[in-house]
Protein backbone atom coordinates (compact mmCIF):
# COMPACT_ATOMS: atom_id res chain seq x y z
CA UNK A 1 0.00 0.00 0.00
CA UNK A 2 0.87 3.77 -0.46
CA UNK A 3 2.27 5.70 2.41
CA UNK A 4 0.19 8.15 3.55
CA UNK A 5 -0.77 10.81 6.48
CA UNK A 6 -4.18 11.60 7.61
CA UNK A 7 -4.11 14.45 9.38
CA UNK A 8 -6.52 17.44 10.84
CA UNK A 9 -10.59 17.80 11.47
CA UNK A 10 -12.06 14.18 11.21
CA UNK A 11 -14.96 15.95 11.41
CA UNK A 12 -14.55 17.42 8.99
CA UNK A 13 -15.04 16.77 4.20
CA UNK A 14 -11.81 14.46 3.34
CA UNK A 15 -9.70 15.84 1.14
CA UNK A 16 -7.11 13.54 -0.97
CA UNK A 17 -3.82 15.30 -1.64
CA UNK A 18 -2.02 13.61 -4.72
CA UNK A 19 1.08 15.55 -5.55
CA UNK A 20 2.82 16.21 -9.04
CA UNK A 21 5.94 14.74 -10.80
CA UNK A 22 9.07 15.78 -8.61
CA UNK A 23 6.86 15.80 -5.66
CA UNK A 24 6.07 14.17 -2.82
CA UNK A 25 2.60 14.32 0.24
CA UNK A 26 5.36 17.38 2.14
CA UNK A 27 5.04 19.51 -0.78
CA UNK A 28 1.60 20.08 0.12
CA UNK A 29 2.90 20.79 3.59
CA UNK A 30 2.07 24.66 3.91
CA UNK A 31 -1.29 24.50 2.49
CA UNK A 32 -2.03 21.47 5.04
CA UNK A 33 -1.31 24.08 7.86
CA UNK A 34 -3.87 26.23 6.25
CA UNK A 35 -6.34 23.75 5.71
CA UNK A 36 -6.22 21.19 8.51
CA UNK A 37 -8.68 22.95 10.82
CA UNK A 38 -11.28 22.42 9.04
CA UNK A 39 -11.09 19.52 6.98
CA UNK A 40 -10.16 15.77 7.19
CA UNK A 41 -6.73 15.62 4.90
CA UNK A 42 -5.26 12.05 3.49
CA UNK A 43 -1.53 13.34 1.51
CA UNK A 44 -0.43 10.28 -0.38
CA UNK A 45 3.30 9.41 -1.62
CA UNK A 46 3.08 8.34 -5.05
CA UNK A 47 4.83 4.98 -5.99
CA UNK A 48 8.82 5.80 -5.96
CA UNK A 49 8.00 8.85 -4.39
CA UNK A 50 8.74 10.46 -0.17
CA UNK A 51 8.18 7.01 1.30
CA UNK A 52 6.19 4.78 -0.97
CA UNK A 53 8.19 1.81 -2.69
CA UNK A 54 7.53 0.55 -6.15
CA UNK A 55 5.45 -2.47 -6.09
CA UNK A 56 5.07 -2.43 -10.18
CA UNK A 57 8.17 -2.19 -12.99
CA UNK A 58 5.49 0.04 -14.56
CA UNK A 59 2.44 2.20 -14.01
CA UNK A 60 -0.59 4.29 -15.49
CA UNK A 61 -2.47 7.01 -14.43
CA UNK A 62 -5.46 4.78 -13.91
CA UNK A 63 -2.99 2.16 -11.56
CA UNK A 64 -1.69 5.79 -9.55
CA UNK A 65 -5.76 6.48 -8.92
CA UNK A 66 -6.40 2.19 -7.91
CA UNK A 67 -3.17 2.33 -5.16
CA UNK A 68 -5.00 5.64 -3.52
CA UNK A 69 -8.55 4.20 -3.77
CA UNK A 70 -7.23 1.63 -1.69
CA UNK A 71 -5.87 3.57 0.38
CA UNK A 72 -9.11 5.26 0.95
CA UNK A 73 -10.92 1.56 1.35
CA UNK A 74 -8.37 0.73 4.66
CA UNK A 75 -9.48 4.15 5.96
CA UNK A 76 -13.01 3.29 4.88
CA UNK A 77 -13.45 6.92 3.60
CA UNK A 78 -16.94 6.89 1.34
CA UNK A 79 -16.49 9.67 -0.44
CA UNK A 80 -13.89 12.22 -0.78
CA UNK A 81 -12.23 15.33 -2.78
CA UNK A 82 -9.60 14.49 -4.56
CA UNK A 83 -7.37 17.23 -4.98
CA UNK A 84 -4.14 16.50 -7.69
CA UNK A 85 -1.57 18.79 -8.21
CA UNK A 86 0.04 18.67 -12.10
CA UNK A 87 0.04 14.74 -12.53
CA UNK A 88 -2.32 14.29 -9.70
CA UNK A 89 -4.82 15.79 -11.64
CA UNK A 90 -4.39 13.09 -14.17
CA UNK A 91 -4.58 10.99 -12.14
CA UNK A 92 -7.76 12.60 -10.56
CA UNK A 93 -8.92 12.70 -13.94
CA UNK A 94 -8.51 8.87 -14.41
CA UNK A 95 -10.59 8.22 -11.59
CA UNK A 96 -13.36 10.32 -12.42
CA UNK A 97 -13.47 8.74 -15.96
CA UNK A 98 -13.15 5.04 -14.58
CA UNK A 99 -15.20 5.41 -11.45
CA UNK A 100 -12.07 4.25 -9.66
CA UNK A 101 -13.27 5.73 -6.59
CA UNK A 102 -16.26 7.78 -5.27
CA UNK A 103 -15.24 11.12 -5.87
CA UNK A 104 -17.88 14.35 -4.42
CA UNK A 105 -15.50 17.00 -5.72
CA UNK A 106 -12.31 17.47 -7.73
CA UNK A 107 -9.93 19.98 -7.53
CA UNK A 108 -7.20 20.12 -10.64
CA UNK A 109 -4.02 22.38 -9.20
CA UNK A 110 -1.76 23.57 -12.09
CA UNK A 111 -2.47 20.36 -14.35
CA UNK A 112 -4.03 19.95 -17.62
CA UNK A 113 -6.50 17.53 -19.53
CA UNK A 114 -4.83 17.38 -22.52
CA UNK A 115 -2.58 14.38 -23.31
CA UNK A 116 1.40 14.64 -23.77
CA UNK A 117 2.14 16.27 -27.47
CA UNK A 118 4.26 14.11 -29.70
CA UNK A 119 7.28 16.66 -28.37
CA UNK A 120 6.38 16.36 -25.23
CA UNK A 121 6.62 12.62 -25.30
CA UNK A 122 10.12 12.96 -26.58
CA UNK A 123 11.25 15.15 -24.05
CA UNK A 124 9.87 12.42 -21.63
CA UNK A 125 11.80 10.33 -22.73
CA UNK A 126 14.99 12.47 -22.62
CA UNK A 127 14.48 13.17 -19.36
CA UNK A 128 14.45 9.54 -18.53
CA UNK A 129 17.24 9.01 -20.07
CA UNK A 130 18.80 11.91 -18.14
CA UNK A 131 17.58 10.62 -14.77
CA UNK A 132 19.62 7.48 -15.64
CA UNK A 133 22.86 9.00 -16.48
CA UNK A 134 23.21 11.78 -14.05
CA UNK A 135 20.81 10.72 -10.84
CA UNK A 136 18.09 11.89 -9.05
CA UNK A 137 19.84 14.86 -7.52
CA UNK A 138 21.10 16.28 -10.64
CA UNK A 139 18.09 16.21 -12.30
CA UNK A 140 15.95 18.45 -10.14
CA UNK A 141 18.83 20.82 -9.41
CA UNK A 142 19.05 21.36 -13.02
CA UNK A 143 14.88 21.78 -13.88
CA UNK A 144 13.74 22.69 -10.06
CA UNK A 145 13.88 26.35 -10.97
CA UNK A 146 11.19 26.19 -13.72
CA UNK A 147 8.56 25.01 -11.53
CA UNK A 148 8.81 28.42 -9.80
CA UNK A 149 7.29 31.46 -10.78
CA UNK A 150 9.52 35.00 -10.96
CA UNK A 151 11.63 35.59 -7.25
CA UNK A 152 10.33 32.58 -5.77
CA UNK A 153 11.83 32.68 -2.23
CA UNK A 154 15.31 30.62 -1.59
CA UNK A 155 13.59 28.72 1.22
CA UNK A 156 10.71 26.87 -1.18
CA UNK A 157 13.15 26.28 -3.63
CA UNK A 158 15.07 24.61 -1.50
CA UNK A 159 12.05 22.79 0.04
CA UNK A 160 10.96 21.81 -3.29
CA UNK A 161 14.41 20.19 -4.42
CA UNK A 162 14.57 17.98 -0.84
CA UNK A 163 11.44 16.78 -0.73
CA UNK A 164 12.22 15.41 -4.82
CA UNK A 165 15.14 14.06 -3.72
CA UNK A 166 13.36 11.60 -1.77
CA UNK A 167 12.16 9.70 -5.28
CA UNK A 168 14.07 7.03 -6.60
CA UNK A 169 15.12 7.38 -10.53
CA UNK A 170 12.75 3.98 -10.97
CA UNK A 171 9.57 5.98 -9.20
CA UNK A 172 10.12 9.30 -11.53
CA UNK A 173 10.93 7.17 -14.40
CA UNK A 174 7.90 5.31 -13.93
CA UNK A 175 5.89 8.85 -13.95
CA UNK A 176 7.33 10.12 -16.52
CA UNK A 177 5.95 7.20 -18.84
CA UNK A 178 2.43 7.37 -16.82
CA UNK A 179 2.48 11.19 -18.23
CA UNK A 180 3.34 9.63 -21.49
CA UNK A 181 0.85 7.60 -21.91
CA UNK A 182 -1.97 9.09 -20.24
CA UNK A 183 -5.01 9.54 -22.03
CA UNK A 184 -6.95 12.91 -24.03
CA UNK A 185 -9.49 14.06 -21.14
CA UNK A 186 -10.31 17.47 -22.97
CA UNK A 187 -13.65 15.95 -23.77
CA UNK A 188 -14.16 14.63 -20.79
CA UNK A 189 -13.31 17.82 -18.94
CA UNK A 190 -16.20 19.54 -20.90
CA UNK A 191 -18.80 16.78 -19.93
CA UNK A 192 -17.89 15.88 -16.38
CA UNK A 193 -20.72 16.91 -14.27
CA UNK A 194 -19.22 16.49 -10.54
CA UNK A 195 -17.96 20.51 -9.12
CA UNK A 196 -14.41 20.61 -10.63
CA UNK A 197 -11.85 23.68 -9.23
CA UNK A 198 -8.97 24.24 -11.64
CA UNK A 199 -6.13 26.58 -9.67
CA UNK A 200 -3.64 28.13 -12.34
CA UNK A 201 -0.86 29.56 -11.67
CA UNK A 202 -0.54 33.19 -13.88
CA UNK A 203 3.17 32.46 -14.24
CA UNK A 204 2.88 28.84 -14.72
CA UNK A 205 4.97 27.63 -17.64
CA UNK A 206 4.71 23.93 -16.95
CA UNK A 207 1.41 23.42 -18.22
CA UNK A 208 -0.93 25.38 -20.77
CA UNK A 209 -4.06 26.35 -18.63
CA UNK A 210 -7.34 24.06 -19.26
CA UNK A 211 -10.06 25.60 -21.53
CA UNK A 212 -14.06 24.30 -21.25
CA UNK A 213 -17.44 26.48 -20.98
CA UNK A 214 -18.25 23.89 -18.59
CA UNK A 215 -20.53 25.49 -16.36
CA UNK A 216 -19.46 22.44 -13.65
CA UNK A 217 -15.66 23.35 -13.84
CA UNK A 218 -15.00 26.79 -11.90
CA UNK A 219 -11.63 28.71 -12.45
CA UNK A 220 -9.31 30.47 -10.24
CA UNK A 221 -5.99 31.84 -10.50
CA UNK A 222 -2.96 32.48 -8.48
CA UNK A 223 0.04 34.77 -8.86
CA UNK A 224 2.42 31.91 -8.85
CA UNK A 225 4.07 29.44 -10.62
CA UNK A 226 3.24 25.71 -10.97
CA UNK A 227 3.81 25.18 -6.91
CA UNK A 228 1.07 27.54 -6.46
CA UNK A 229 0.08 25.73 -2.67
CA UNK A 230 4.41 26.18 -1.60
CA UNK A 231 4.43 29.50 -3.21
CA UNK A 232 1.58 31.11 -1.63
CA UNK A 233 -0.34 28.87 0.38
CA UNK A 234 -2.42 30.90 1.89
CA UNK A 235 -3.92 31.71 -1.94
CA UNK A 236 -3.89 28.42 -2.61
CA UNK A 237 -5.70 27.47 0.81
CA UNK A 238 -8.41 30.10 0.14
CA UNK A 239 -9.45 28.95 -2.93
CA UNK A 240 -9.76 25.60 -1.78
CA UNK A 241 -12.23 26.77 0.96
CA UNK A 242 -14.22 28.70 -1.13
CA UNK A 243 -14.48 25.94 -3.60
CA UNK A 244 -15.43 23.43 -0.80
CA UNK A 245 -17.57 25.76 1.31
Amino acid sequence: MLHYERMGNKGGDTIVMIHGFLGGSDMFHKAIKELEGEYDIISVDLPGHGKSKMESDAYTVYDYAKAIAEVLKHEKVANATWLGHSMGGYITLAALEKGIADIDKAILAYSSAAPDSTETQKKRDQQKSDIELNGVKAYIDNGINAFFGDNPYSEDVEFASRVGYEATAEGLQAALDAMKSRPDQTTFIHEVSIPILVIEGSQDSIVAPIETENIAVQKITTDTGHLGMLEDSKAFAKAVKQFLG
